[in-house]
C-alpha cells in the first residue's frame, strides 16, 4: 500500500485553474522502488530558518527579484509530489491546501524543479549520501511556481503553510558584469618580470596538465524565452511539417521550428530548424497563430493579420505574386480580426468583430465562399452572405478544400469541397456558398481536418462528419458520414482539433483524448494503432490548448510549457532528432547561446577534447558571438597548438556549455553530465552577490560537490562584504553551512611601473579590486582586469581591424567574470595531473590545496579575497 493519500485537484473554472506539468521524462516514481534511505551523520540545511530573513522570502520585493516566479521547497518528510498531474502527500490535507491556495491566483501553475524521473533523482542522492556520509538536499522537494500577478502575496501565504520549508522569489540572475574597460599575463610564472600569474606553463608541461580527461561546464545567463508558451487559446499551431507557439512574455512573440523550405518559420531564412526553435522576425503582441501546409498566420492583439511562408496560391493575402515570404507581412485592409484558420490547400479564413468573414488563397473547390468555384485570390475577399459569425476562438475552420464557420446563435455553416460529406449537408455535392448544417445547434467551436469536420457543442458533446476511413469521426466505425454524428463517449469536451486524418479533444478534467489515424503516433497513447473511438493520450491531465497539424500535435498544458507528439520527419517536434513520438515529449530547450563555438581558437580543438558542446542543445546558433561566454571558455580551453590567438589554461579539457534557465536546474543538469573530478563554473551573480544566495542553487551546489564535482563560483561584482553582520544578504550566505564551492574574487592585475590596462598608479598586484565582493568566504582570487581571451564584435582591441567574429581577440575582459574562469582552468589542469597520477582530488582537497599553495594577497589589504592559485606549488604538493 502506498504511504501517500491520493487527492485529486478540484479543478476550478478555467480562469482560476491550477495547472500542473510534468516533464516528459516522467517525474514519477516508476521503474521500481527508490534505493533505501541511509542514515548519514549530518543533517541537511533547513531553509525554513530563512523565511523571515532571506532576501526574496519576506517583505517587499525589490527589482532584484522576479515578480512572476517563485522557488518553493516543501518539507521533505511531508512527501509532497506531483504525479499524474495531481498532488500527492503523506497527509492528503497538505495536497488540498496547496491546491486551494494556488487556485486563488488566476493563471498560477506549478511544476517540479527536475525534469528527470523522480526515482533517478532520489537514487542519485542516496548513492551520494552513502558515499559522502552526509545528508544531502532532496531536489524532488523543490518546485517552481509561476504566477501572473500577486507573487508577493502568494509567497507570504506559502511561507505560512507548515509543510512549506521556504518560498522565495526567484532572484534576478546576471553575469558578473565587466565593470572595467581598458596579454595573457595570468598564465605567467610566479615572480615573472611581466607579473605573477598562475604558473599555467608549468602545469601544461606535466602529464595531464592541460586538463586531460576533465570536463568543465560553463553555466551562463542566457536569453531564454521567459515563461514559455502562452496559455490562451490559439497560442499553438501545427502545420504540415512545422510548428508555432506564442510565448508568455509581455512581448508575446512567436517561435517556430521544423521544416522551413518555403520560409514558413518566418525567421528570414529557409534553413530548417529540426533541433532548435527560432523567433519569427519582427512579430510582437500576437494573440493567436495558425498554420497549414507550408505557411503560417498570426493574429495580433490590434486585430491585424500577418502571414509568411508559401504563397503559391496567394495564401499570404498580401497581393504579392512572389512564391514565398520568409518574414511576416501584414494582410491589408483587416484591422478587426478575432479568429483565424489556415487550410492545407493554401487558403485562410478570418472572422471579424462585425460578424463577417474574410478569406483568400486557393479556391479550387469554392472554399473561399465568395460564390466562385474557380479563381484563387491573393487579397482578402468577403465570404458571401455570411453574417452573425461568432467572435470566439474557433469560430472559423478550413480543411483540405472546405470551410466552416460558427454563428453566434450556435449554428454552423459550411462550404467548399464535399466529396466525402465534409459539409455535413447529407450530400456529396460541392458548394461554394455557405449553407447551414442541418440539425446542429449549440455549437461553440469548429475544426476541420483534411476531409472531415468537428463541432464542439457548449454541452461538451462533439459532433463529427465527413471522411472516416481511419476512424477520425470517432463513432466506432470507419464509415463516412454525410451529416453530424456524435463522437463516442465524449460528452465533456472543452476544445477540439482536427488533423489530416485524426482528431483530438481536451476534456473538462484537462485530459486529452485522440482518435483516428495513428501511423505516426499522433494519438499520443504509446502505440501506433488507429482507433475509431477516443483514447486517452499518455500523461495528460492539465491541457489548456491543443493544435493538430497534418500528422503531429502541439499542446499547451496551461503552464508556460508545451508538449508535442506524432510525426517528426522534418523536426516538427523540435526534439533534436527526426524520430516520431507516440507519447508527448518536450521540444528542445529554448534559449540563445552565449558562446561562439565557431571561433578559430575553439572550433577545431582536437579530440578527445573537441569543440565545445551545448548541454542541452540550445535554440540559437552555436556561432553566436556572445561577449561574455566566448572569452570565458577561451580562457579555459582555447587551442594551444594551432599557431593562432591564445592558449587556454586547460586546452585539453572538454568544454560543456549550459545556461541558468536549463529545466531541472542548471547545476543539477551539469552534475548529471559530469564525473568525479570534473568542474562546474558558475558565471553568475545575484545583485553583486554570489549566486548561491539562491537557496535552490545552494542545494544544487551541495549535491554537485558531494558527487565529486568541483564548483567554481564567482563572488560577484557588488563590492559587498560577506562578513558584514548588518547586511541581510551576507548573513544569509554566511549563516548556512559552507556549500563547498570555490568562491572567486577579482584581484588587481600586475602593473609594470605602476601602469596596467586600467591606468597609472594602480594598487599592488593581487589587491582586491574596487568592485569585487569580498570576505572570509571568498577562497581565492584571479586577475579581475586586463585579461586576454577570445574577442567579439566591439570587444576586439587585439584585432581592431578584424571583421570576422571568429578571429577576434581582446585584452580587456574584467570582473569576477574573468577571474573565475582562470580559477576553473587552474582546477582542470590540477585535476588532469592528479587523474594522470592515479586519482582525482575531492572538491575539498582542490580548494584546500589552492588556498594553501597560492600566492598571497598583500597583507595590508583588508578586503579578503584569498591567494592567487600557483599551479606549480599545487602540483608539487600532490
Amino acid at each position: 500500500m502506498s504511504i501517500f493519500s491520493h487527492r485529486s485537484i478540484p479543478w476550478q473554472a478555467r480562469a482560476t485553474v491550477l495547472a500542473v506539468v510534468l516533464a516528459v521524462s516522467g517525474a514519477v516514481a516508476d521503474g521500481g522502488p527508490a534505493l533505501a534511505e541511509p542514515s548519514p551523520s549530518s543533517q541537511v540545511y533547513d531553509h525554513s530558518k530563512e523565511k523571515g530573513t532571506a532576501p526574496g522570502a519576506h517583505g517587499a520585493l525589490t527589482k532584484a527579484f522576479s515578480t512572476t516566479e517563485l522557488s518553493v521547497k516543501f518539507k521533505t518528510d511531508r512527501g509532497i509530489r506531483i504525479r499524474g498531474h495531481r498532488f500527492e502527500a503523506a497527509d492528503g490535507a497538505d495536497a488540498d491546501k496547496i491546491t486551494a491556495l494556488l487556485a486563488k491566483y488566476p493563471g498560477a501553475w506549478i511544476k517540479p524543479l527536475s525534469s528527470r524521473p523522480e526515482k533517478d533523482v532520489t537514487d542519485e542522492r542516496v548513492k551520494l549520501e552513502k558515499r559522502s556520509g552526509q545528508k544531502l538536499p532532496d531536489l524532488n522537494s523543490w518546485f517552481t511556481v509561476f504566477v501572473p500577478k500577486g507573487l508577493q502575496s502568494l509567497r507570504d501565504e506559502l511561507n505560512k503553510l507548515p509543510f512549506v520549508e521556504i518560498a522565495v522569489a526567484k532572484p534576478a540572475i546576471s553575469s558578473p558584469t565587466e565593470p572595467l574597460r581598458s596579454y595573457q599575463a595570468y598564465r605567467n610564472a610566479v615572480g615573472s618580470s611581466a607579473g605573477t600569474g598562475i604558473e599555467a606553463d608549468f602545469a601544461n608541461a606535466q602529464a595531464g596538465g592541460k586538463g586531460d580527461g576533465i570536463t568543465v561546464t560553463d553555466i551562463e545567463v542566457s536569453d531564454r524565452l521567459g515563461n514559455g508558451i502562452n496559455a490562451t487559446p490559439g497560442s499553438a499551431a501545427a502545420g504540415g511539417k512545422h510548428s508555432l507557439m506564442v510565448d508568455n512574455t509581455s512581448a508575446h512573440e512567436v517561435w517556430a521550428w521544423g521544416d522551413n523550405t518555403l520560409g514558413q518559420l518566418g525567421d528570414g531564412t529557409t534553413t530548417n530548424r529540426p533541433a532548435s526553435l527560432t523567433k519569427v522576425s519582427g512579430l510582437t503582441s500576437v494573440k493567436a497563430v495558425a498554420a497549414a501546409g507550408s505557411f503560417s498566420v498570426a493574429l495580433k492583439t490590434d486585430g491585424t493579420v500577418w502571414t509568411w511562408g508559401a504563397n503559391d496560391h496567394g495564401q499570404l493575402g498580401t497581393g504579392s505574386s512572389a512564391p514565398k515570404s520568409t518574414v511576416p507581412a501584414q494582410v491589408g485592409g483587416i484591422t478587426n480580426a478575432v479568429s483565424i484558420s489556415a487550410g492545407s490547400t493554401g487558403n485562410v479564413l478570418v472572422a471579424l468583430a462585425d460578424g463577417t468573414v474574410k478569406s483568400w488563397g486557393s479556391n479550387a473547390y469554392g472554399q473561399l465562399g465568395n460564390s466562385s468555384v474557380t479563381g484563387n485570390s491573393n487579397v482578402p475577399v468577403t465570404v458571401t452572405g455570411l453574417t452573425g459569425v461568432s467572435t470566439a476562438f474557433g469560430a472559423v475552420a478550413s480543411g483540405w478544400g472546405h470551410s466552416a464557420a460558427v454563428l453566434a446563435n450556435g449554428t454552423v455553416k459550411t462550404w467548399g469541397l464535399n466529396a466525402n460529406g465534409q459539409l455535413g449537408d447529407n450530400t456529396t455535392t460541392n458548394n461554394p456558398t455557405p449553407t447551414a448544417v442541418s440539425g446542429l445547434t449549440g455549437v461553440s467551436a469548429v475544426s476541420a481536418g483534411a476531409f472531415h469536420t468537428l463541432a464542439l457543442l457548449s454541452s461538451g458533446v462533439v459532433k463529427a462528419w465527413g471522411y472516416n476511413a481511419q476512424g477520425q469521426l470517432g463513432d466506432g466505425s470507419t464509415t463516412d458520414r454525410h451529416s453530424p454524428v456524435s463522437v463516442s463517449g465524449l460528452t465533456n469536451a472543452t476544445a477540439v482539433t482536427a488533423g489530416d486524418l485524426f482528431s483530438a479533444a481536451i476534456r473538462n478534467d484537462y485530459s486529452v483524448v485522440g482518435w483516428g489515424d495513428n501511423d505516426k503516433g499522433q494519438l499520443g497513447n504509446g502505440n501506433n494503432t488507429d482507433s475509431t473511438v477516443p483514447v486517452q493520450i499518455s500523461g495528460t491531465g492539465s491541457a489548456g490548448t491543443i493544435a493538430a497539424g497534418s500528422r503531429h500535435v502541439v499542446a499547451n498544458f496551461l503552464v508556460a510549457d508545451l508538449d508535442v507528439w506524432g510525426d517528426n520527419a522534418n523536426g516538427q517536434l523540435g526534439t533534436l532528432s527526426t524520430a516520431n513520438s507516440n507519447v508527448p515529449v518536450h521540444p528542445n530547450d529554448l534559449a540563445n547561446t552565449q558562446w561562439n563555438s565557431c571561433h578559430e581558437d575553439l572550433a577545431n580543438r582536437p579530440a578527445p577534447a573537441g569543440a565545445p558542446v551545448q548541454v542541452p542543445q540550445l535554440g540559437g546558433s552555436p556561432c553566436y558571438p556572445g561577449s561574455h561566454g566566448t572569452p570565458v571558455i577561451g580562457i579555459i580551453g582555447a587551442q594551444d597548438d594551432n599557431n593562432l590567438g591564445m592558449a587556454g589554461i586547460a586546452p585539453h579539457s572538454k568544454l560543456q556549455l549550459t545556461h541558468y534557465a536549463t529545466p531541472g536546474g542548471p547545476i543539477s543538469y551539469a552534475t548529471s553530465h559530469s564525473q568525479s573530478g570534473d568542474v562546474i563554473l558558475l558565471e553568475l551573480q545575484v545583485n553583486g552577490y554570489p549566486v548561491e544566495i539562491d537557496p535552490l542553487v545552494y542545494d544544487q551546489i551541495k549535491l554537485a560537490v558531494a558527487a565529486g564535482v568541483t564548483v567554481v563560483e564567482a563572488a560577484g561584482n557588488g563590492d559587498h562584504n560577506l562578513d558584514n553582520p548588518s547586511d541581510p544578504d551576507a548573513v544569509t550566505i554566511m549563516g548556512r553551512p559552507d556549500s563547498g564551492a570555490i568562491m572567486v574574487g577579482g584581484g588587481e592585475p600586475p602593473s609594470l611601473g605602476g601602469v596596467n590596462c586600467e591606468g597609472s598608479n594602480r594598487p599592488a598586484a593581487r589587491t582586491a579590486m574596487a568592485y569585487t565582493t569580498y570576505g572570509t568566504r571568498v577562497d581565492v582570487q584571479a586577475y579581475g582586469a586586463c585579461v586576454a581571451s577570445a574577442g567579439t564584435p566591439g570587444f576586439q582591441d587585439l584585432s581592431a581591424t578584424q571583421t570576422d567574429p571568429n578571429k577576434m581577440y581582446r585584452s580587456t575582459f574584467n570582473g569576477t567574470s574573468s577571474a573565475s574562469p582562470i580559477v576553473a582552468g587552474a582546477v582542470a589542469a590540477l585535476q588532469g595531473v592528479a587523474k594522470q597520477r592515479g586519482a582525482v582530488l575531492t572538491p575539498a582537497q582542490v580548494r584546500q590545496i589552492l588556498k594553501q599553495t597560492g600566492t598571497a594577497q598583500p597583507t595590508g589589504d583588508t578586503r579578503h579575497i584569498g591567494p592567487l592559485p600557483n599551479l606549480q606549488a599545487a602540483i608539487n604538493s600532490l
